[in-house]
């Protein structure tokens, strides 16, 4: 009798896929919070439970809406799949992952190209099977139309609560606690808030007062520094003299929820005498005034009469005004960024030009309110040539000349060189 001897057969390795999830709520709330953790614990206690997966994490966002882009737990679960630490990803829904369509089709192509696989529970799409990505795209389109539904009806219940002035939606501001639309004031901080105003009545810059509330160790809510901005914004808010300006900023789109400044777009509430005042009315309508005044003579202290309507003849770009050896001149904006390698062209003598442009017009000194009413702007090109061209669409050709070197040096700058001639060489 033969006995035939049959070797015994090896197991097959298990080839364990890492499998990671996601998890998200909305909102911090503790209702909310309680499910995160039983999303965590559900999908931990999942993917263990399988010998065929290994646990590679459970990523989670608290407190972020699916709309946001910045999600540091996805953008984190993102990075472990790029380094090739994840083959399949479990999450609860279309709409916890995302609800921009965009975005959700972004991620999960980008994942296709890398062979990871997303599984949402709810809809039961497997994104790497042959129908995963039709369905993800009508699904995500579903979730988006509901994310707008929501946005939009938030936005219809807070915009009826401004026009029956509630203020519900006032944020915590310094010298105030808000609460539910309850507005307190914070003594230690309404004195500052009232000390502020009245030393920009008294005609103090922002900057020393910036400076002294630093050195005092006084900051902001955040515990930031004061600034010159911070500052302006303060007495700028009308909030302070007990009225309420509701509707300041809006949001117009409801996927990046970014906030714009609400320049007439949409209705702003004034409710009068909504809460106890910390200065009087007369004392911001002062402090108004004086900001006014100062912005008025910085913008007519700064911009000349040539800014903008002096343009290179070389490359087209503006000329710059520049203060060189006790003159003003005005030179190309390349070649001051660049040098004469990106516009080799030339400057021009600010007095030489007014000159030039008195000769033009018929007068005999330069009158800067003439020259904005009758020319759009002058040309400057090399040769010491000027096209200029006036407000009736005409043109006319002119040309200056170089000063000698004799000429161009002013009595100061004679001085000057005088005496640093008898510093270097001696009496």
């Amino acid at each position: 009798m033969k006995i035939s001897k049959i070797p015994a057969k090896r197991p097959e390795a298990i080839i364990r896929k890492k499998v990671a999830a996601y998890a998200r709520v909305s909102t911090a709330k503790d209702a909310q919070l309680h499910s995160l953790g039983a999303q965590i614990d559900h999908y931990r206690k999942i993917i263990t439970s399988r010998p065929d997966w290994e646990f590679a994490g459970v990523f989670f966002d608290d407190g972020v809406t699916g709309t946001k882009s910045e999600r540091p737990g996805l953008e984190e679960l993102m990075e472990c799949c790029n380094e090739g630490k994840v083959d399949l990803i479990l999450t609860k829904s279309i709409s916890r992952f995302a609800r921009n369509t965009v975005d959700l089709l972004n991620i999960v192509r980008d994942l296709k190209e890398k062979e990871i696989a997303v599984y949402f529970e709810r809809e039961k799409i497997h994104t790497l099977t042959a129908d995963g990505e039709l369905l993800l795209t009508l699904l995500a389109s579903f979730a988006q139309e509901e994310s707008r539904s929501a946005s939009n009806n938030m936005k219809w219940s807070i915009r009826k609560g401004y026009a029956e002035g509630s203020l519900k939606q006032v944020r915590r501001c310094y010298g105030y606690l808000v609460e539910l639309g309850e507005v307190t004031i914070v003594p230690e901080e309404a004195k500052i808030v009232e000390e502020i105003f009245e030393r920009y009545r008294d005609g103090e810059l922002p900057s020393a007062i910036a400076k002294d509330l630093n050195t005092r160790k006084i900051f902001t809510l955040k515990g930031s520094k004061w600034s010159v901005n911070r500052l302006n914004t303060l007495t700028a808010n009308i909030f302070y003299t007990g009225n309420t300006l509701l509707q300041k900023f809006y949001v117009p789109n409801h996927l990046d929820k970014k906030q714009i400044k609400n320049r007439g777009e949409l209705p702003q509430y004034y409710v009068q005498n909504s809460h106890e005042p910390i200065i009087p009315m007369e004392l911001f309508e002062v402090v108004q005034e004086i900001k006014a005044s100062r912005t008025y003579k910085k913008q007519t202290d700064t911009k000349h009469v040539f800014s903008g309507k002096l343009v290179c003849g070389v490359c087209g770009a503006n000329l710059n005004r520049k203060y060189d050896r006790g003159n003003h001149k005005w030179q190309c904006r390349t070649y001051r960024k660049s040098g004469a390698s990106a516009c080799p062209s030339k400057q021009i003598p600010e007095d030489t030009l007014e000159q030039v442009i008195a000769s033009v017009l018929g007068l005999t000194h330069f009158d800067g309110t003439i020259f904005l009413d009758q020319i759009t702007n002058v040309i400057v090109y090399n040769g010491n040539r000027l096209v200029i061209t006036f407000k009736d669409g005409s043109t006319e050709e002119n040309y200056w000349k170089d000063r000698s070197r004799s000429k161009s040096w002013t009595k100061d700058m004679r001085e000057a060189a005088a005496r640093k001639t008898k510093e270097r060489y001696g009496k």
